[in-house]
């Protein structure tokens, strides 16, 4: 995929969205991202082609297997950098929308070694999956 970030929003999107109502379309990850629904229909096209989501003929989206654990992963990270900040702080509204850039800004593997420095220090992340 050639922007790997940028499709990742597109799924926690779609999770999250599934999380509220009981159909996700389109429309509703466009407003939720505040993009075109085109760019949507481009990113949808090519988490098709990846098997991550599926588009019901009635322009319903789901998750795949696949495409549920990996935007569950992506929500972990976002989740724990969003809680980190706030122990350290800042705002909610803040950390909210700054914990979505640093989540897309590390690789994995400077994520598992931040948390096993902050492990190492005895400094505790709590997150809230419910969030």
């Amino acid at each position: 995929m050639e922007n790997t970030r940028a499709i990742d929003r597109y799924l926690q999107a779609i999770l999250i969205l599934s999380r509220k109502y009981f159909c996700v379309r389109s429309v509703d990850v466009a407003h939720y991202l505040g993009c075109s629904k085109a760019a949507v229909s481009v990113a949808l096209k090519q988490l098709g082609a990846e098997k991550l989501v599926n588009t019901a003929p009635d322009g319903a989206l789901s998750l795949t297997a696949i495409g549920e654990d990996r935007a569950w992963q992506l929500h972990r990270r976002c989740l724990y950098f969003r809680a980190l900040l706030r122990q350290a702080g800042v705002d909610d509204a803040v950390a909210r929308q700054e914990a979505g850039a640093i989540e897309r800004a590390l690789s994995n593997a400077s994520f598992d070694a931040l948390q096993a420095y902050l492990a190492q220090h005895s400094i505790t992340v709590s997150t809230n999956m419910d969030e």
